[in-house]
């Protein structure tokens, strides 16, 4: 799992159009990934979406910097000290993170890894102390030496970059001091970081690690400094581009794992203004004249200074060389009994009171804050639970005037308001709860900065997913509510499932995890060659990765292979059923002392078997292979049951014949009632205009010519397919609603033949469709 973080799907969009990503835009335009909307949730920020994915708890933090009530503290989410401490409460809600056994690098949590780096907890200095290897290093520094020697080329180019970048800066009147602070600070972040980063994943794909999550933070960095559309943003996503193929590459030509990789980004950015610069006084300035009156007035107010950007990422630098955050408060810690304390990293701020007003002083110090301070938006917890949220135009009940609070073209306007409101109920959120989003106006931020987030705006909530299309089925049909946009405890759901982790094979299935009953029934015949691809590999779980592709209900597979020594000793009906968790029947055509060879059925669905045996016998003189056919009983729970067989005709034309009468035969679907539904499918060997397949059609129709405007597709070979051998047969009990044949790049190397699925509707009184 690869994420960018900060960069919004809008701005991904205009990186692919203008040329910034030119490798991810080959793999959407190939049909490698489908892109798909990510919602963030609120506070739009890496701890809160991060948590959500790897722990499935949402909101975990009420924003980037917060006061920890429980122990009366500052927590800022790059330290240490607060990343551990908030994954520690999170481990008490689950047990099970997504990166269990896996590695973790650049994330603000380790996630259950067994190796992590560049982490919040990994820089504290004791433990980049303990990961210290000196040999190692040296050894690894002569090993890629090329490798380091391009990045300390990259490294010189961005740092004559970022000094005129610091030049346009001052042409533009920014802070001389932070302008040329930021030189070095582009360099670790967008150079030093992004490679680091690249050369241990590729190191772990080499050595098959399981799961893996890397996080950039090149874009982020530069669109918190210039802006998210701006030329310098951009331009760090050509190195992120860049290794992200490198990783592509590595991850298909892995020898040990079958590797998918999934791309997103955590949030987007919105275009802001800084409010100092919009009002000539910082926020604790302006907040200090509200508060200094009223029932107050006395209390000693004191104010935590806002960090700001410049002091934001020389810290992370500092953290990365092991040092302490310089940005800290030197008035020591706060005491929220007698001081009003404001944390605000961002567009979202909190302010704590020492004593909480009635709601009718609440009211009119909301006010103060929006007639006084400019403060777009401020949001606050009445006595009956409910969030009332005050903007220029007026109070207003966060529920039910979420348009008003938000703006009716808000992507996600009803589960960004719910989630807002879950926010503002944070046991560690403000008393008050400001927010420099304005519907109809340009946001507003608090540090200076011109690109931000954590707040609820509709472009730092929307970030994107790249899912691959084999894995994106299953979500469609599992998780209803994400065909518009998946969040992060959908995206956890969706990894888990797809490293077999879900537990849907030894507890109840969940219900949200069951596939919906209003779409129609997917067939699917695949011949898989035995597992092996054309590149030589042997690779089960790869062929079930093309079946998950499709979410089917049944599968019929021919060639497998079960406990030979050709392919390993697998038994590859088990380990393809164990992967696709459905139970499965195997029938053998071939069997030499424990090896055999045959034909599989998987289903989802109850069944029973009618009948597993041979159409024709093995013939050794003219070294003709036995060929057969498994009958089952479908019984759907609620639906009608029907007949379903899996078969595999010979090579040669008269055994075809021989096959085919045989399976037209009393024995077989002779003997069955024009009034019983029956799918016939598998291997054929034989094309539309043979005999044979005259003969079939004349019990069965052929489900690729049932489809108005549907040109049949051929399925041999897989690199180039130009026969048409695998077929669907349906009786007149079913509707034909779709076909569907992949020509996704893993689908044309699992095997020689392309899967065939198709979608039917079965009728109780017969279709003529």
């Amino acid at each position: 799992m690869v994420q960018i973080d900060g960069l919004s799907r809008a701005q991904l969009e205009k990186a692919v159009q203008e040329g910034n990503m030119p490798f991810l835009a080959r793999l959407i335009r190939r049909k490698h990934f489908t892109l798909e909307n990510f919602y963030s949730g609120v506070p739009s920020t890496t701890p809160a979406v991060q948590g959500e994915i790897f722990y499935g708890v949402r909101a975990a933090v009420p924003s980037f910097q917060f006061l920890c009530r429980d122990q009366a503290k500052i927590l800022r989410m790059y330290e240490a000290e607060a990343a551990a401490e908030i994954e520690q409460e999170m481990l008490k809600e689950c047990s099970e993170p997504l990166l269990k056994g896996g590695h973790s690098y650049s994330n603000i949590y380790r996630a259950g890894s067994v190796r992590s780096r560049y982490c919040s907890q990994d820089l504290a200095p004791d433990e980049l102390l303990r990961q210290l290897h000196p040999l190692k290093t040296v050894l690894l520094s002569i090993a890629y030496a090329p490798r380091i020697l391009r990045m300390i080329g990259l490294a010189i180019l961005e740092a004559v970059l970022g000094l005129v970048d610091a030049v346009k800066g001052l042409y533009e009147r920014e802070d001389f001091l932070t302008e040329m602070a930021f030189v070095p600070a582009r360099v670790v972040v967008c150079i030093a970081l992004r490679e680091m980063i690249r050369f241990r994943v590729l190191l772990d794909i080499e050595r098959g690690v399981q799961t893996i999550h890397a996080n950039f933070l090149g874009y982020d960095e530069q669109s918190h400094r210039r802006g998210p559309s701006s030329d310098f943003a951009h331009w760090t996503l050509k190195g992120i581009d860049r290794a992200i193929r490198d990783i592509y590459r590595a991850a298909n030509h892995s020898t040990y794992r079958d590797y998918e990789l999934m791309i997103y980004s955590d949030h987007g950015q919105e275009a802001t203004e800084p409010y100092e610069r919009r009002f000539g006084r910082g926020l604790d300035t302006a907040l200090a004249g509200v508060f200094a009156r009223g029932p107050l007035d006395g209390a000693p107010v004191w104010m935590r200074k806002m960090p700001e950007l410049v002091g934001n990422t020389l810290d992370r630098c500092r953290n990365l060389m092991g040092l302490k955050p310089k940005n800290q408060c030197s008035d020591g810690t706060p005491d929220p009994a007698k001081e009003i304390i404001v944390t605000a990293m961002g567009p979202i701020g909190h302010i704590y009171l020492p004593k909480k007003p009635v709601d009718a002083e609440m009211v009119d110090y909301a006010r103060a804050m929006i007639v006084e301070a400019g403060i777009p938006l401020v949001m606050w917890r009445k006595p009956d639970g409910e969030i009332a949220a005050m903007n220029s135009r007026g109070l207003w009940a966060l529920a039910g005037d979420r348009a008003e609070v938000l703006g009716e073209k808000h992507p996600f306007l009803d589960e960004t308001s719910e989630d807002l409101a879950q926010l503002c109920r944070h046991r560690h959120a403000g008393d008050f709860v400001i927010s420099g989003w304005d519907p109809r106006g340009k946001p507003l931020t608090f540090p200076m900065e011109n690109g931000a987030h954590c707040g609820p705006g509709s472009e730092e909530t929307r970030g994107f997913l790249l899912v691959p299309d084999r894995i994106r089925r299953w979500h469609l049909s599992h998780l209803a509510r994400t065909a518009d946009r998946v969040r992060g405890e959908d995206l956890r759901k969706i990894a888990l499932h797809f490293l077999g982790r879900d537990g849907v094979r030894e507890e109840r299935v969940p219900e949200q995890s069951v596939r919906r009953k209003d779409l129609p029934l997917r067939v699917m015949t695949y011949n898989i060659h035995s597992c092996v691809g054309i590149d030589g590999k042997i690779r089960p779980e790869r062929v079930a990765r093309v079946i998950n592709h499709f979410d089917p209900d049944i599968v019929a597979v021919q060639e497998v292979d079960a406990h030979r020594s050709r392919s390993r000793g697998h038994d590859q009906a088990q380990l393809i059923a164990d992967h696709l968790r459905m139970t499965h029947v195997f029938q053998t055509m071939l069997e030499e002392e424990k090896e055999r060879y045959g034909i599989a059925v998987f289903a989802r669905f109850p069944f029973k078997i009618l009948k597993a045996a041979h159409l024709t016998p093995a013939d050794r003189k003219i070294f003709r292979e036995a060929r057969g056919a498994i009958w089952l009983k479908i019984e759907p729970e609620g639906g009608a049951p029907f007949h379903f067989i899996n078969t595999h005709f010979g090579l040669g034309r008269n055994e075809r014949r021989q096959q085919a009468e045989e399976l037209l035969g009393n024995a077989w679907l002779g003997g069955l009632s024009d009034d019983e539904p029956v799918i016939l499918c598998g291997d054929f060997n034989t094309g539309p205009r043979s005999p044979v397949f005259a003969r079939l059609r004349s019990r069965l129709r052929d489900a690729q010519l049932a489809v108005e405007g549907h040109k049949p597709c051929a399925t041999f070979s897989s690199v180039k397919p130009l026969l048409r051998i695998d077929h669907v047969f349906v009786s007149r009990h079913f509707s034909v609603e779709a076909i569907e044949r992949p020509d996704t790049p893993t689908a044309v190397i699992a095997s020689d033949h392309l899967p065939l699925c198709v979608e039917l509707t079965l009728h109780a009184n017969g279709c003529d469709k």
